[in-house]
């Protein structure tokens, strides 16, 4: 709980949580005003979607941040010293840490989007259902990129080298990867296709934006080309359970290997 209540502290405390909220809660207010225009049947469905790509872009960007300076923090003035005890381990602290920061940050844009969800059902057809779906998906998408921040405040000296290596994963992961796709997609053939579908579904933002396509009915799995079904080489659902489990276990673990000597408790 002590890490926890620190966390807590430190986020409100700080410009960066209320500003990224207020951006994300001006954004989708804007769609959500848009969206009443939509057809009634997926109007609602389609909104959500809608938000999520844009969130795409928003919360990537401020989860790096959030948790890469909040770690970078407890290097730099050296309060893990006083949260540690001798009976811990940098794993222990890098746990507790890790957890803390996921549930705070995860917690306020929670918060922001039952705030949202009024105005959608003040607005829209709300559907209780395919809300709690999105919000499944942009919790994933927070926990991917919270711990993918902790890596980069553990391994960056500086808090120069921190904002150019968030500002950096967030161009690859965002539009890098999406460029490369688009130049290896004219070699994509049936040879290929189980390949190129595992190197696209590994990619975080895909594999959630699919399964959330998918699960609110916007993208129908039947009636498929030959090639499409051999590009869904699994289920929407598995390459969502399989990115929300890797990533923050890749990154957890890198963090443990090469931040034992960042962040430690002499």
């Amino acid at each position: 709980m002590a890490y926890i209540w620190k966390e807590y502290l430190e986020q409100v405390r700080g410009k960066g949580l209320w500003l990224g909220l207020g951006i994300l809660m001006l954004t989708s207010l804007f769609i959500i005003a848009e969206a009443r225009t939509f057809p009634e049947e997926l109007g609602f469905e389609a909104m959500l979607l809608s938000v999520f790509d844009m969130n795409v872009y928003i919360v990537p960007l401020f989860a790096l941040f959030l948790a890469s300076f909040s770690i970078f923090q407890e290097k730099e003035s050296k309060t893990e010293v006083m949260l540690l005890t001798k009976k811990d381990s940098f794993f222990t602290f890098l746990l507790k840490k890790s957890i803390a920061t996921q549930l705070v940050i995860i917690a306020a844009f929670f918060g922001a989007f039952i705030v949202l969800a009024i105005f959608m059902k003040a607005f829209l057809h709300f559907n209780v259902t395919s809300f709690l779906t999105f919000l499944l998906v942009t919790f994933a998408l927070l926990v991917i990129f919270n711990q993918i921040g902790t890596f980069l405040g553990v391994i960056c000296k500086t808090k120069m080298q921190l904002v150019g290596a968030n500002l950096l994963t967030w161009f690859i992961i965002v539009f890098l990867l999406d460029l490369v796709m688009l130049y290896l997609l004219p070699a994509v053939s049936f040879d290929n296709i189980a390949i190129f579908s595992w190197a696209y579904f590994l990619d975080p933002l895909h594999a959630l934006r699919f399964f959330l396509e998918t699960e609110l009915g916007l993208f129908g799995l039947t009636h498929l080309s030959r090639l499409m079904e051999n590009f869904l080489i699994m289920e929407p659902a598995v390459f969502f359970i399989l990115n929300f489990l890797l990533w923050p276990v890749v990154f957890f673990s890198l963090t443990l290997l090469c931040g034992k000597g960042g962040v430690s408790h002499d």
